[in-house]
């Protein structure tokens, strides 16, 4: 079977038997190289992805671990939703896509070039020209101008998606051996595996890489008496106070703690107009151990209060996973920036459902 988005597809498969996520985010301003398709579904974008990416390059793969059930893991990339990719993609300005198509005709070593960064889609079809290599626009069936295509879901929303044929990629490959062992064992790679991918590198070194600002999250709030100026900011999760009116603060801290709870308790993807914007909670429920989860919703919320709230200082991050309700419940020990001290730290514990549903009050 296939599955429609990730959440379905983390629900029957094993992380780490099935499928495995590699995944390394950027600073500033940022190009990232992903493969939605990685390991053995349409091999070997990963290792393309990887290389183009370098060392300290960003860099996404999501690999399937078995050859027999790999076209059952292959999400299409217009829905493609998983969040640390969502996250990754959507922090980056420039973004490409490694795919890997079935010849269209018996053999035809092609690279179909789609996408909405038309500058960079430019670039690299003239220096894959250059260096010997044929490139073409692809059928509609898997053209990548799509909005919701995972490489256009970048901070300007346009990326650039490379769709490799079979023969091609058998061309970068000892004896056209695409088998995992044969394109885990860089030996294997032919001079053109590199020729290919530094052409690549060369038409990614030209575009650059502007810094898109994000955009200010609505504040619902009021302006207290003329006198004070003092800023009165609605109340997360929303309240009713004794009086029967909407629960508000004026407050700067609880203000920032209130801030701090609605990040964590979003899913990215959640804010149409703010798709980056939240933490990736309700993929540790399908982590393979309480230790592994704890980790990653640790650099993940404390990656997005560095983005999202850069006037609050975490001091400690704590979550629990609680498979058998479907929740994790995390903690945050959060201060201000301006305010010193650890008697200014207040702590928050945010539950979230595997929808992304909170299910908490402030604590």
């Amino acid at each position: 079977m296939t599955y429609p988005h990730y959440r379905a597809l983390a629900a029957s498969r094993v992380l780490g038997i099935d499928y495995d996520i590699s995944n390394r985010y950027g600073t500033g301003a940022y190009l990232v190289h992903i493969a939605i398709h990685g390991g053995a579904i349409e091999p070997p974008t990963s290792q393309l992805a990887e290389y183009c990416a370098g060392s300290a390059g960003a860099y996404y793969s999501f690999e399937a671990l078995n050859e027999l059930t790999a076209a059952d893991l292959e999400l299409p990339a217009t829905s493609f939703d998983e969040p640390f990719c969502l996250v990754n993609v959507g922090n980056s300005v420039r973004t490409i896509s490694w795919r890997g198509v079935e010849d269209q005709r018996e053999t035809e070593e092609v690279t179909y070039i789609s996408g909405l960064d038309d500058v960079l889609v430019a670039l690299i079809a003239q220096e894959l020209t250059t260096a010997g290599f044929v490139t073409d626009t692809p059928p509609l069936r898997f053209e990548g101008s799509d909005p919701q295509n995972i490489a256009n879901r970048n901070r300007p929303r346009a990326g650039v998606q490379l769709d490799l044929t079979r023969s091609l990629r058998r061309a970068l490959y000892a004896d056209g051996d695409l088998s995992a062992e044969a394109v885990a064992n860089p030996a294997n790679r032919l001079p053109a595996f590199f020729t290919y991918a530094d052409a690549i590198k060369r038409a990614a070194a030209q575009v650059p890489l502007t810094v898109v600002e994000p955009e200010t999250p609505p504040v619902i709030a009021a302006t207290g008496p003329a006198d004070t100026g003092v800023s009165v900011a609605m109340r997360t999760p929303f309240a009713i106070d004794h009086t029967g009116a909407v629960a508000c603060t004026n407050d700067a801290r609880e203000q920032l703690l209130d801030r701090v709870h609605a990040l964590v308790g979003t899913l990215p993807g959640e804010r149409v107009m703010r798709a980056t914007y939240g933490v990736p909670t309700s993929s540790a429920l399908f982590e393979i151990s309480a230790e592994v989860a704890n980790d990653q919703l640790q650099r993940a919320v404390l990656d997005a209060v560095a983005e999202f709230e850069p006037s609050a200082v975490v001091s400690a991050v704590s979550a629990t996973v609680i498979n058998s309700l479907g929740m994790v419940d995390i903690s945050v020990q959060v201060s201000r920036a301006d305010v010193p001290g650890a008697e200014a730290d207040q702590t928050r514990t945010v539950g979230v459902l595997v929808g992304g549903t909170v299910v908490s009050t402030p604590g």
